[in-house]
């Protein structure tokens, strides 16, 4: 299986580390065996070989490679480990869960109460647009989160879309309606799984687990689109690699 990498909404790395998942899934290379090397691998891709190490790098926190200076790449596992791992590079690709689906639940017309308000950064009685839905691991089929999804009414039919596109809801708005993101925020907080969740999400209640509210305000500061995603403890993974600004300090 060769990826001609015309996926634009995904980095190179991933689209590369997804096609090599798919070939060891597949058994086209077996537990024990050496993956190609990274100049083949480069060749094969028309890819760096930097863009090559990122894609084993995420194969191998997935649990299904082990890398070795000078002794190449094996094969440890045909599947992946359960949590899912999201490699960031960019700030981009913190907004976006790549290589998942998502599975709607319910949507509709909501009408915010005091509670949903102060969530929102809104105000009670406001009409908003709400889905919700488990999104999964396109290769392991587990899921890896409940998503709540609020957007103004005028996005609706972007909301009701990602049941069949998938991406980002934030995504779809801007390729539909022009919205672009001036501003987004992130908070993440420690929770847990109550037992209406927890049925969706395959564990047991009130298993541990880490909640991500993201907010996204146009360039005019008009929050259009908040999202809250509720992820069990062990499905997901944040894999951050910063780099030290070493400029002087003028």
């Amino acid at each position: 299986m060769t990826s001609t990498l015309n996926d634009t909404d995904r980095p190179r790395y991933q689209i590369i580390a997804d096609d090599l998942m798919a070939d060891i899934v597949a058994e086209k290379f077996s537990v024990g065996s050496m993956l190609p090397t990274e100049m083949e691998l480069c060749e094969r891709y028309n890819v760096s070989r930097y863009t090559v190490r990122e894609a084993l790098r995420q194969l191998r926190e997935m649990g299904m490679v082990s890398m070795r200076r000078g002794s190449g790449t094996r094969v440890m596992s045909t599947r992946p480990e359960q949590a899912y791992v999201q490699s960031v590079s960019a700030l981009s690709e913190l907004l976006r869960y790549p290589g998942t689906s998502f599975e709607l639940m319910e949507a509709g017309h909501i009408v915010l109460d005091d509670k949903q308000a102060e969530s929102l950064h809104s105000h009670a009685g406001d009409d908003w647009f709400h889905i919700s839905g488990v999104r999964r691991s396109d290769v392991a089929n587990t899921p890896i989160c409940w998503q709540d999804v609020y957007v103004l009414p005028q996005f609706e039919d972007a909301a009701r879309q990602v049941a069949i596109d998938h991406r980002a809801v934030h995504q779809i708005i801007e390729q539909r309606h022009g919205e672009i993101i001036g501003r987004a925020q992130l908070d993440m907080f420690a929770s847990h799984i109550d037992e209406t969740l927890a049925e969706y999400l395959e564990v047991a209640p009130d298993t541990a687990a880490m909640t991500i509210i993201r907010h996204y305000t146009d360039h005019n500061g008009r929050l259009f689109e908040s999202t809250r995603s509720i992820h069990p403890e062990g499905r997901f993974v944040y894999s951050l690699e910063l780099q030290r600004d070493w400029r002087t300090r003028d």
